[in-house]
């Protein structure tokens, strides 16, 4: 080694270390030309060797000076401030090369006596990672199975756009979920991309905007600039939404005839709120639903009494747990050789005067009123009981996992954990044997006191999976951070998987990007054996959906699944 060493110049040794570097390397004189490089970086922007590039500018890399001016105007203020400026995310567009994308570090050169005498910058090549989320934030904004824009998409819309005044039509499909539960989900879903084009050619023709809210739910948004037609306007939309509908409609070799409720309100361009304008949308949507069906109904201020609902699930949910109306369901989990590898814990509500009401419905209330506390701790309780039941199973099978959800709201109490603690030990079970799923999009709303009871969790041995992943934004760094075990693909990526390459290239995405932070991955929503296939061959082994159980209760769980042979 020493040998080596001493036959190597000093300039060749740097140059080495340069060129090995992980990193794209480069310096600049005060006039912004460039003094040095390593081979990084001159495969990055074309030049064939070292002395091509020295002595230019950024002038000579980039086809325009607008794409140059960027990179220099940082350079001048490192120069002239003396300070370093770091993590520039920026793009790399040279003429006949892919685009990179780049995490720029520039600092000042200095002499010993402290004058500056260049800048001397490093970038790291994160195309990968930036590719990754632009496809991930282009997919939070458009619906998957119609290609339309979807919920947040539209929003943004209404609290962007310039005008005087709008209207918003809320659009619910009539007879959609007997469709839907008769002829099967596959063709449920192609008569939702078949209504999603009339529609379009519907709000082509008024030059307004459709979307798709989710389910059998779509909007239409249309801006004015006076109030002069407007009301006369929104009813034509609405009168030709209906009478489209009243066609029937040929799915294959079945003949389906469907209406819409519709539910019209207007919105204020000086005083945008989305809110308001959803919420007035949506009662008189079920107002139109509840006279009748198949028509209309602008928003009247009678209709706040639709609220009343609201208030009584407030008042309900709070005694819910006293008069022992909420209940567990679990659904299993399966590896790819269809063995029984997991479950999770699902909370329901049945309430004598409301009936079963939809935890879409009850989980917002609890987390808003503060009520998730006690019904979250409801839950571990119960979830933990359960598994007390199946000690005997368990200790035949050490891998299984019940897996509980916890809100964001749960992870701001620093309890959390010693909670879960105790209930474990008092029934003498092993924290190996549970799983907390936290929803991504909501944990980044807790960065910090997440991260502090995901580690605690993590430390007395229960393992941390993300729910819903590839719907929160999650950047790669933060999700190294985290103390996961799993990652948890979401519906809205496995549905119709097996058909939509855009899906499929973000999916094969997650799972090597959880290999590679050494992750375990799960589908949910698996409802046909097409998805499973799609999923296996994308790497995923894991999986939960009604293709293998709809949520059951814990009693026909042991009897399907734990006890079977008894």
């Amino acid at each position: 080694m020493c040998q080596s060493k001493e036959q190597l110049s000093a300039e060749q040794l740097l140059r080495i270390v340069l060129d090995t570097i992980p990193l794209r390397v480069f310096w600049k004189d005060l006039d912004l030309n460039f003094l040095g490089a390593n081979q990084k970086l001159l495969d990055d922007i074309g030049f064939n060797s070292l002395d091509d590039l020295i002595g230019e500018s950024d002038y000579a890399i980039f086809e325009t000076p607008e794409e140059a001016e960027p990179k220099r105007d940082d350079d001048r203020e490192v120069i002239q401030s003396g300070e370093a400026k770091l993590d520039i995310e920026e793009a790399l567009p040279i003429q006949g090369k892919r685009l990179k994308w780049l995490r720029t570090n520039k600092v000042p050169m200095k002499m010993p006596d402290g004058k500056i005498i260049g800048v001397l910058g490093t970038y790291q090549d994160i195309t990968a990672e930036v590719e990754y989320r632009q496809l991930i934030e282009r997919q939070a904004l458009i619906d998957p199975l119609t290609e339309l824009a979807n919920r947040r998409n539209l929003q943004n819309q209404i609290l962007e756009s310039e005008y005087t005044l709008a209207g918003l039509l809320f659009i619910d499909l009539d007879r959609f979920k007997h469709i839907n539960d008769t002829l099967g989900h596959s063709v449920g879903d192609i008569l939702l991309q078949t209504i999603a084009k009339r529609f379009q050619d519907i709000a082509d023709t008024n030059d307004a905007m459709l979307a798709r809210l989710g389910g059998d739910e779509f909007s239409i948004f249309k801006t004015f600039d006076d109030h002069s037609k407007i009301k006369d306007t929104l009813e034509s939309i609405a009168k030709s939404i209906i009478n489209v509908l009243n066609k029937p409609i040929h799915l294959g070799h079945h003949v389906v005839s469907i209406g819409a409720s519709i539910g019209i309100t207007t919105i204020n361009g000086h005083n945008k709120s989305t809110k308001d304008g959803f919420t007035e949308a949506d009662l008189a949507m079920y107002s139109a639903k509840i006279n009748g069906r198949n028509n209309y109904r602008f928003y009247t201020e009678d209709l706040g009494v639709s609220a009343k609902r609201l208030h009584n699930l407030y008042s309900y949910l709070h005694h819910a747990i006293a008069n022992n109306e909420l209940y567990l369901v679990y659904q299993p989990q399966f590896n790819a050789t269809n063995t029984l590898i997991g479950a999770e814990a699902l909370v329901r509500w049945n309430n004598p005067k409301l009936g079963q009401v939809s935890p879409d419905e009850f989980i917002p209330i609890a987390e808003e009123s503060g009520m998730i506390h006690e019904l979250g701790e409801w839950v571990i309780r119960e979830a933990l009981d359960t598994l007390v039941s199946w000690k005997s199973w368990l200790s035949l099978n050490p891998d299984f996992k019940l897996a509980v959800n916890v809100s964001s709201k749960q992870l701001e109490h620093r309890n959390l954990t010693s909670y879960i603690k105790n209930n474990l030990t008092d029934r003498g079970l092993n924290a190996k044997h549970v799983e907390i799923e936290i929803t991504e999009s909501l944990l980044l709303e807790q960065k910090t006191y997440g991260m502090a009871s995901m580690d605690e969790l993590k430390e007395i041995g229960v393992n941390i999976a993300i729910d819903d992943f590839g719907t929160g934004y999650s950047s790669l760094s933060y999700l190294a951070a985290l103390p996961l075990n799993k990652l948890k693909i979401d519906r809205s990526f496995v549905s119709g998987l097996h058909t939509n390459d855009t899906n499929k290239k973000l999916v094969e995405t997650m799972i090597n990007l959880a290999s590679g932070l050494g992750l375990n991955v799960i589908a949910e929503g698996v409802e046909t054996l097409d998805e499973k296939h799609a999923l296996e061959s994308l790497g995923c082994t894991e999986f939960q959906g009604f293709l293998f159980s709809k949520p059951i209760s814990a009693i026909k769980f042991e009897r399907q699944y734990l006890y079977k042979d008894i």
